[in-house]
Formats: structure tokens, C-alpha cells, sequence
């Protein structure tokens, strides 16, 4: 019966030392800014653990057990992975991660702690195109723009010298990963005479970017 006792008190006490066990993050470190929309992360593992799943969260909150209250993106294991990078990519915003594991002895399972990173917004504008019909005194205005973010907005405004004649501000929808595109019909006061000369003034704004194009257009 002694040696019982003994026996159990033994594995009670391994158990324990392996229950300590749980993921290192590596990269991206805490604090980090990604310059890409689909970053690698890496972890290393106790050799009692093997790696089950790598979970993204817009929140640090968790679950009782350890595991996030809410998931963007994340990607269960099989085979004990240490590396991990999304299938789509992630916007721009603030975000954490942590590593599932379970203890190969007891298969008990466990979390890493949260560790955040943030993916700045990103905005670029490509090259403005306008198309003129004198018959409708019609500006067809065509802004492009490539973008991290969920929405942006564009303003546009038309400028004789430095009076505004014409302007409009429109919130756009935005798919990562995809070319934006708006097109936007100005027709100008009939004050203007056809052929004079203005400017097209185009602002973009997303995540607290702001990008600005301006060319020179004649009035249809």
C-alpha cells in the first residue's frame, strides 16, 4: 500500500511538471507592426507539447479555459506545426494571437498568453481617368485605389482657380486584396463655359491615411 501512495504521488507530481508546459510566441513579437496583410507566425513548444491550433482575435479577451472569445482567423493542426500564416489576409487594425497545445501524456489542452501586433492602414491611389461628353455636359470621373482597410471615403471636388464649383464626398466599401474602383458623374453649372479650364481635386481617407491626387480637366 505504501509503495501505491508513493507510486501515485510520483505521476501526480510528473503530471504537474507537464501541465506547466505551454507555447512560446516568436514572431511576430508583442508590439510588432506587420508590413503585410498575411503575416507568418511562429511558436516554439515544451517537448511534452505538440501544437493543435493558431487563433487571431480582434479582442484580448478569452474564454475561461484560455481560448478567445472571438476568432478572425486561426488554423487547427494534425501533424504539430510551428509555423502558421493565414489564407486570406487580415485589414489593418490591432489584433492577438495565441497557439492551442495539449500535453502528449494527458492530451490536457492549453493556451498560450495573447500576444498583439498591429497591421497599419495602408492607401494607395492609381491613376485617375476622366471621360467628357459635351452632348450631356457630363465629367465622368473614375477613381481607383488599393487599400487594407473595410471602407475609406472619397471626396472629389472641381476647382475653377481656387473657387469650388462642384464637389461630392462618398463612402466606399473595400475588399482586401482587391483594385477599388468609383465612378462619379459631375455635371458643372451651366455658368461654366465649355472648355475651361479646372482642376480635379481627389481625397482619399482610410484608417486615418490620407491620399490626395489633383489634375487638370476642361469643363464639357
Amino acid at each position: 500500500m505504501r509503495y501505491q501512495v508513493a507510486a501515485l504521488i510520483v505521476l501526480a507530481t510528473a503530471l504537474a511538471g507537464t501541465a506547466l508546459g505551454a507555447a512560446t510566441l516568436v514572431s511576430p513579437p508583442p508590439g510588432a507592426r506587420l508590413t503585410t496583410s498575411k503575416p507568418t507566425f511562429t511558436w516554439t513548444l515544451p517537448a511534452n507539447e505538440e501544437s493543435k491550433g493558431v487563433f487571431v482575435s480582434g479582442s484580448p479577451d478569452v474564454e475561461p479555459g484560455g481560448g478567445f472569445l472571438e476568432v478572425v482567423a486561426g488554423g487547427t493542426f494534425a501533424n504539430d506545426e510551428h509555423q502558421w500564416s493565414p489564407s486570406s489576409p487580415l485589414y489593418a487594425g490591432h489584433y492577438w494571437w495565441l497557439v492551442q497545445s495539449s500535453d502528449r501524456l494527458t492530451s490536457q489542452i492549453r493556451y498560450s498568453v495573447p500576444s498583439d501586433f498591429t497591421i497599419p492602414a495602408s492607401l494607395s491611389v492609381l491613376p485617375v481617368s476622366t471621360v467628357r461628353s459635351t452632348y450631356l455636359r457630363l465629367l465622368a470621373i473614375k477613381v481607383r485605389w488599393k487599400a487594407n482597410v473595410h471602407s475609406l471615403r472619397v471626396r472629389l471636388r472641381v476647382l475653377r482657380k481656387r473657387k469650388v464649383v462642384w464637389q461630392r464626398t462618398e463612402s466606399e466599401p473595400n475588399v482586401l486584396g482587391q483594385t477599388g474602383s468609383r465612378t462619379v458623374s459631375c455635371y458643372l453649372p451651366h455658368t461654366i463655359k465649355r472648355g475651361t479650364r479646372l482642376t480635379l481635386q481627389v481625397v482619399l481617407r482610410a484608417g486615418g491615411v490620407k491620399k490626395t491626387r489633383s489634375l487638370l480637366v476642361r469643363a464639357p
